[in-house]
């Protein structure tokens, strides 16, 4: 059996294999980074344009000829949720690549019963008492290594979390690879947690992140009176039991489909579309000069749709 093949077998297995956690516990590490990879239906984990590779996979560093960096603004869920990111791409010989997240909700009531000794009735009426702020701190950290011939990535993940007055910290790593097929097709593996990441509160809980892996290919072509077409199709294997809250599930095991397809229409002008779970995607990167403009649209029926805008820079 080849050693590639091998590799992927064992990665699969570790991200299935059982292990006490808590469902959803990792959701602050799923808010994605980099509008790009938004408007191409939350697919990153193939694709080397993205500013955001300590987040989506560290490895495809070794492809990146200049820096980049990225800031980026949402307000989501009618301007409830702030969500913020600066995203960094540098180095000569090695590239080095850091991501910081914010998610914010603030002003969010806390309220008690004018009696607390009776049920909540007409008569006695819930009040509210106070305002508290939620707060999520995520830093990324990654960088590239070539080790028997195979590109990896490792990524470092701190994280520090204030919910209704109780903090915690949180620490993880991921670890990707990607190899290429041809020049056209990439394929590329991520392993998500895969020491299953710790999160710490300051009241005594503890909670673990199940490993979890994404697998992802990329292709790329010329298509005549255009320049450049790439599509990606990625999939992603979560070991927590998520069911219906998933696209596919089977037992303990829950898959998500992400598809995206970007167009070079122009040298400074490139279209997406995607396909995330359920929800279709859009957006564009218009550049000028050494800046680049991108926007990513979310069609979300159930909640209000999500718009990401964000402003990026080569040097």
């Amino acid at each position: 059996m080849n050693y590639k093949i091998r590799l992927f077998i064992l990665a699969l297995l570790i991200a299935s294999s059982p292990v006490m956690a808590v469902k959803y516990a990792g959701e602050i590490f799923q808010m994605r980074a980099g509008v790009r990879n938004y408007a191409m239906g939350g697919c990153g984990v193939a694709d080397k344009h993205s500013f955001a590779l300590a987040y989506w996979n560290s490895s495809l560093l070794d492809l990146v000829d200049e820096d980049r960096f990225e800031i980026m603004h949402a307000e989501e869920y009618m301007g409830l949720l702030k969500y913020d990111t600066v995203s960094a791409i540098w180095g000569t010989k090695t590239k080095m690549s850091v991501v910081l997240t914010r998610i914010g909700i603030n002003d969010i009531p806390l309220t008690k019963l004018q009696d607390p000794s009776e049920p909540i009735s007409y008569a006695n009426r819930p009040y509210k008492y106070k305002s508290v702020n939620n707060s999520d701190y995520v830093a990324y950290i990654g960088f590239p290594r070539k080790l028997g011939g195979i590109n990896f990535g490792f990524t470092a993940k701190l994280a520090y979390r204030y919910l209704a007055e109780e903090n915690g910290f949180g620490f993880g790593a991921d670890i990707s690879a990607h190899h290429k097929i041809s020049p056209q097709f990439l394929l590329a593996v991520r392993l998500r947690d895969f020491f299953t990441t710790q999160i710490l509160w300051g009241n005594g809980t503890h909670e673990l992140v199940n490993p979890g892996l994404d697998v992802e290919g990329s292709y790329n072509f010329i298509v005549p009176y255009l320049n450049r077409i790439n599509l990606l199709l990625g999939m992603e294997i979560y070991s927590e039991g998520r069911e219906e809250a998933s696209l596919i599930a089977l037992g303990p095991l829950s898959f998500d489909i992400h598809g995206g397809v970007a167009i070079d229409v122009h040298p400074k002008l490139t279209l997406y579309t995607g396909y995330d779970i359920d929800n279709l995607t859009a957006g564009l990167s218009l550049k000028i000069r050494s800046w680049m403009i991108n926007y990513s649209f979310e069609q979300i029926p159930e909640l209000e749709n999500s718009h990401r805008i964000s402003l990026g820079l080569f040097l």
